[in-house]
């Protein structure tokens, strides 16, 4: 066996080890995924959040202005400023509706998201099972 054949057999031996000492270290601490757990109670609790208390104080806040405006306008009726405190108006009202709109589409997507993963989990859990039972042969 010359240099190389045994450098590469101890590179090797290295690398299977270091597997195996990973894969312990994996199953000991719960899976290398822990990041990727979706926590369907967090999830539930942020979408709460941003229905009960975001949603209603972005609403609340952003049409203060809007009501403002409004009123600015309405004083200063007949003058060409009312005109443009009314376009500002339209366009803040605007755009409170587009930020209203994305929370409720984020509260909705953390709720649908749970479900999503769980049903990724069940589909490749079974695709696994799949796997096993054509490598033991009892399908």
């Amino acid at each position: 066996m010359g240099a190389f054949d045994e450098e590469w057999a101890q590179l090797q031996a290295a690398a299977r080890e270091e597997q195996i000492s990973a894969s312990r270290h994996v199953s000991e601490a719960g899976g290398a995924n822990d990041r990727l757990v979706a926590s369907s109670d967090a999830q539930r609790a942020a979408a709460d959040y941003l229905e009960t208390e975001l949603l209603p104080d972005a609403r609340r806040e952003g049409n203060l202005p809007v009501d403002e405006l409004s009123r600015a306008s309405a004083r200063m009726s007949g003058w060409a400023c009312a005109t443009g405190l009314r376009t500002v108006s339209d366009g803040w009202a605007g755009k409170v509706a587009l930020l209203t709109a994305q929370l409720q589409a984020e509260a909705e997507a953390l709720r649908g998201v749970s479900t999503g993963f769980a049903g990724g989990e069940l589909e490749t859990t079974y695709q696994f099972g799949q796997l096993g039972s054509l490598a033991d042969g009892t399908w």
